[in-house]
Formats: structure tokens, C-alpha cells, sequence
């Protein structure tokens, strides 16, 4: 789906009104935690009004209640400070990957998220220099397989199966993040594009399963690349976006000459193991290249989800599609001043929520009280 409003941005250098309050700030940290105002105004002592008044820049928050405002959020008070880059949640364009119940509360929720990775982004490339952003112009209107090829040409990627999806992203200066389901309730995966940078933001219901991981980043670069000025949502869009990943993950004329020749769902395994795709996948290609009908396909799908085996699922296989750009570059800056502490100062987040940003898991000893009943 997609959300479109012009995209106003406060890239304001550091240091250049530091200290002034940013209600921007507040909506940030407060929709991201997925709090109402009138959650936040219970918890921190004032009126729901007050927190909307704040958010509008009505008033701004005195010392104490800026300090109950960053404990309630889980953010230093310097958080809320203006004098860094910023990117508003009700600026930011996303096509979203929800589920049925997908609610605007989660969609903001998501995209809060992801204009915190674009912080860290930003916050990285004092120290590094990240890959610059590679992707093809593609005409409007064009069609998503045509729009596939033009990509595959572009990367300079050979016939045959796309190895290591998500590192070949990256590897063109598309942020990919892996985020807890949890944190992005009812929605599967997401794309946005801040300042001319690419975030693709994936759940573990998409991760966990190669396959599915594989798909919905191909079926994300598909709509950087034909809706980035699209307007509206619909299932023709999310259908174009299907095509493109199909088409860029198997193309046309390589299923023709891979694909069996009748519904064969054990060849089709083998086949969607050497190229990184379902059987279900393979199943719909075999349909589109007029291999089998629609009534045998539909057949086919319920043989494989009763036969469906999350153990089964060769994920190690793909080493290449966990996403690393970001730890690589936090390890490359920390030779250079620029290690997750510096990350926190700029950021004005605790070096675990930098941790946490960069998927990475918090490795300290957790501390047990067991209580004396004696």
C-alpha cells in the first residue's frame, strides 16, 4: 500500500539550535513506542491536550515534564532537542506490505521506525562512506517484467539465479533492516525512500522463511522503481510489485527452460532451491508460461501447505540474505570515532537502542534477584 504526502525535511547542522524543544521529536518517540497521547499524558502527569500541544509546538515542556517525557519513552531528554537532521513521519512516502488488519496507527508506528534508521544512517556517513545509491531510471508505465531485466542489466548480474538478494542490495546503497514483529505490528515489510536514501524494513513473518525474505525484498525494489512518484494504493500496484519480483528472481526466459513440463511439485522443489524461490512461486510461474491451468495450480497450492515444514526451510544456505550493511559500517566507523557510543551521542539514544537498531542482540548477563522467604 502507499501513503503519499509532500516530503518536507529539517536537515539543520548539528549545534544550530541546540536546545530548542522539536515537537517533531515527541510524535517520533511516542508514535514509534505505539502510545496514544492520552497514554502518554497519564504516565507522564499532564493533560492529553498538553501533549498535543507540545506536539504542535504550541507550548513546549517544562525541565521536569521533558524529563517524565523521555523516561515514559525510553529516550535521553536531549532526544527531543532540535539541531539534527530530521525526517517527519507525516512527510515521509512508504508502500507498505500489510496485513488485512493493518491499521494507520501501525503504519505511522512502522515508518517512526524507519526514520530512525535514517538517522542512523545519516549518523553513520559522518564516519563512513556508505554505497551510493544505484538504481536505474525506469519510464513511468513500464512494464514490471521490462523494469525487472532493466535492474538485472543495470547491477550487471549474470543469467541465472540472483545470489545473495539482500547483500546485492546493500551493496547498492539500499538499507535493509529486519525489525521484531512486535515493534511493527500488522505489517510485513515496507519501503521508503528519505533524503534519496532507500530503507527496506522486513518482519521475521517475512525473514524467518528465505524464500518469502527473498520475495518481498525483490517485490520492495519493485516499487522503488515504479512507484517512487505514485500517488495512491491498490492491489494493481501490490499485483505489479509481485510481477516485477517474479520476473526479477525468474526470468521468463529462464523458466522456460528450467520449468517441467507438467505440475511436478518434487522437481519444483529442487528447482526452487537453486534459485532461491517457493514451489508456490514456481507453481504461479508455471500458469503465467502456460505450463499448467489454474484449477491444477490451485491443487498444488494445497498439497504444499499441507505438506508446508517451517524446519524444512534452507535458510543457511543463504548466508547472503541477512542483512549486514549497517554492522559493517559501525564496525568500520569505530576505527575512525565513530562506534555505537558516538552513534548514541548523536543519535541521543542509549548505546543498547543503537544496538538494537542495528539488529544486533544485547549480550549482557542478565541479573536475577531471588527473593529470601525466610
Amino acid at each position: 500500500m502507499r501513503e503519499d504526502t509532500p516530503t518536507l525535511f529539517d536537515l539543520s547542522t548539528t549545534g544550530r539550535g541546540q536546545g530548542r524543544f522539536e515537537p517533531a521529536r515527541l510524535t517520533q518517540a511516542r508514535v514509534r513506542l505505539g502510545m496514544s497521547k492520552t497514554d502518554l499524558a497519564a504516565e507522564v502527569g499532564v493533560s492529553a491536550a498538553a501533549i498535543g500541544q507540545y506536539e504542535a509546538g504550541v507550548n513546549s515542556p517544562r525541565a521536569e515534564v521533558l524529563e517524565r517525557l523521555a523516561r515514559a519513552l525510553k529516550v535521553r531528554p536531549g532526544f527531543f532537542s532540535a539541531g539534527r537532521p530530521l525526517a517527519r513521519i507525516d512527510t515521509v512516502n512508504a508502500h507498505f506490505r500489510s496485513l488485512r488488519s493493518a491499521r494507520v496507527s501501525d503504519r505511522q508506528k512502522a515508518l517512526a521506525t524507519a526514520t530512525l534508521v535514517w538517522e542512523l544512517t545519516f549518523a553513520l556517513e559522518r564516519f563512513v562512506k556508505l554505497p551510493e545509491v544505484d538504481l536505474p531510471k525506469v519510464q513511468p508505465g513500464s512494464a514490471p517484467a521490462d523494469a525487472a531485466m532493466i535492474l538485472r542489466r543495470h547491477w550487471g548480474l549474470p543469467e541465472g539465479p540472483v545470489k545473495h538478494l539482500v547483500a546485492a542490495a546493500e551493496s547498492h546503497g539500499i538499507i535493509t533492516v529486519i525489525r521484531p514483529v512486535g515493534e511493527i505490528d500488522a505489517v510485513d515489510a515496507f519501503s521508503v525512500v528519505i533524503v534519496d536514501r532507500p530503507i527496506i524494513i522486513t518482519t521475521p513473518r517475512r525473514s524467518q522463511n528465505v524464500f518469502r525474505h527473498r520475495f518481498s525484498i525483490a517485490h520492495e525494489i519493485g516499487h522503488l522503481l515504479l512507484h517512487g512518484e505514485a500517488g495512491e494504493h491498490s492491489a494493481a500496484i501490490e499485483r505489479e510489485a509481485d510481477e516485477f519480483a517474479a520476473a526479477f528472481l525468474t526470468p521468463a526466459a529462464s523458466m522456460d527452460a528450467a520449468l517441467p513440463q507438467r505440475l511436478d511439485l518434487a522437481a519444483l522443489d529442487r528447482l526452487g532451491r537453486t534459485w532461491g524461490v517457493s514451489p508456490q512461486s514456481l507453481v504461479r510461474r508455471m500458469v503465467e508460461r502456460g505450463r499448467t491451468t489454474e484449477s491444477s495450480a490451485r491443487r498444488a497450492y494445497q498439497r504444499l501447505a499441507m505438506a508446508d515444514d517451517p524446519s524444512a526451510d534452507p535458510t543457511s544456505a543463504y548466508p547472503g540474505e541477512v542483512p549486514t550493511l549497517l554492522r559493517k559500517a559501525v564496525d568500520l566507523a569505530a576505527d575512525h570515532g565513530g562506534g555505537v557510543p558516538a552513534l548514541a551521542e548523536v543519535l541521543k539514544l542509549n548505546p543498547g537502542q543503537v544496538r538494537d537498531l542495528l539488529g544486533e542482540a544485547d549480550q549482557r548477563p542478565v541479573l536475577r534477584l531471588v527473593r529470601d522467604e525466610n
